[in-house]
């Protein structure tokens, strides 16, 4: 799905922050492992809520623990992550590690 596919998509979900509690190997195709977690948020009325939400190859830093950005339905009975928030987002992350790396790279060239 396009990040503009998704984001028409998702127009009328809610951003949300929610915690992984658990996980779980899903299935493995072509070498590419999907994993499902356990998330626990606050939805939309209030309630605290635990869903699966599904993993995906664009999203980066959800681990058992973490705290990452959803998208949440109206309804409250589904989630995505937001993989389009930077905090998860694959380029983002990568691209933000690498300037760090260069950073500290840089550092210990002036000591």
């Amino acid at each position: 799905m396009s990040p503009m596919f998704f984001r028409f998509f998702h127009r009328k979900w809610v951003k949300a922050m929610g915690r992984v509690l658990d996980s779980r190997l899903h299935s493995v195709q072509n070498s590419h492992a999907k994993w499902a977690f356990i998330v626990q948020f606050v939805g939309p009325d209030g309630q605290k809520t635990r869903l699966e939400v599904m993993g995906d190859s664009r999203t980066l830093g959800v681990a058992v623990g973490a705290t990452v950005p959803l998208l949440v339905s109206p309804d409250g009975k589904k989630a995505v992550f937001d993989r389009t928030d930077p905090q998860i987002n694959a380029t983002e992350v990568v691209k933000s590690r690498k300037k760090a790396e260069e950073e500290r790279f840089r550092r210990q060239l002036e000591n």
